[in-house]
């Protein structure tokens, strides 16, 4: 069986589709052989395919009112597969015929929870074995704007900002002796990335929700941090391999 007048994809708003269908003769001689071809027509009235609003017309009246099934609030196709059809009877018809379904859309919050979003890139942090050196290199080499070091004593490091336009980058040096910075340049002696830092609009809510999905944080509470905000990192093992710091916005 081959489909003639295919139905529209866009659901009419008013009026009618018609799917116009034909096939080989009942004796099963082809009809692009010269054998009568014998067409029928499905009519669809309205927007839905519910039996009362769909009529058949023609010679396959009985096998074509298996294959029309109903939907539930949208046109969406109009062939399913058939029932088995006779040998000889329609042979064209026991080939499946592919069905344009509708889907559900997800909600895009799923589950109740704690609610907090998380923000635009802060920054990227580099630790540096050199704070004057890399300084000048972004600033003079580079061109960057660059502020002057910061020291956090509470945080072990003495920062840099360098200012890129959309985001940040942080250049990390070790301060005090018992800096996390230290340790990290002696397995990186040349330094390298740090950690990244992503802002989050409710840092105490998203602390306590990453808790509870067992985040472990490399502190109890947050800390203030660089730009007087509180900041918090989460264990690079459970953030795959990453240091990621959150600040919030």
């Amino acid at each position: 069986m081959r489909v003639s007048s295919p139905l529209p994809h866009s659901r009419p708003s008013h009026g009618t589709a018609s799917l116009e269908l034909a096939d080989a003769s009942q004796d099963g001689t082809s009809a692009e052989g010269g054998g009568r071809e014998r067409r029928s027509t499905i009519e669809f009235h309205g927007d839905t395919l519910s039996p009362k609003n769909w009529s058949l017309q023609g010679e396959h009246e009985h096998q074509l009112g298996q294959c029309v099934e109903k939907t539930q609030s949208k046109m969406t196709s109009v062939v399913d597969v058939c029932p088995p059809q006779p040998a000889g009877l329609f042979p064209r018809l026991r080939t499946p015929v592919s069905t344009v379904r509708t889907s559900t859309s997800l909600s895009s919050h799923p589950g109740a929870g704690p609610v907090w979003n998380l923000g635009r890139l802060n920054h990227v942090a580099v630790a540096v074995p050199d704070l004057e050196k890399a300084r000048a290199f972004y600033k003079n080499v580079l061109g960057a704007e660059v502020g002057e070091p910061v020291p956090l004593p509470e945080h072990g490091v003495s920062v840099v900002f360098v200012n890129l336009g959309n985001t940040k980058m942080e250049l990390l040096h070790p301060l005090g002796s018992d800096s996390p910075i230290a340790g990290f340049l002696k397995k990186n002696k040349a330094g390298g990335m740090h950690h990244v830092c992503i802002e989050v609009d409710n840092i105490n809510v998203a602390v306590m929700d990453l808790k509870e999905k067992k985040i472990r944080v490399l502190s109890e509470e947050a800390k203030i941090g660089a730009h007087g905000k509180p900041v918090i990192f989460l264990h690079p093992s459970d953030c795959g391999g990453v240091l990621v710091e959150l600040e919030q916005a």
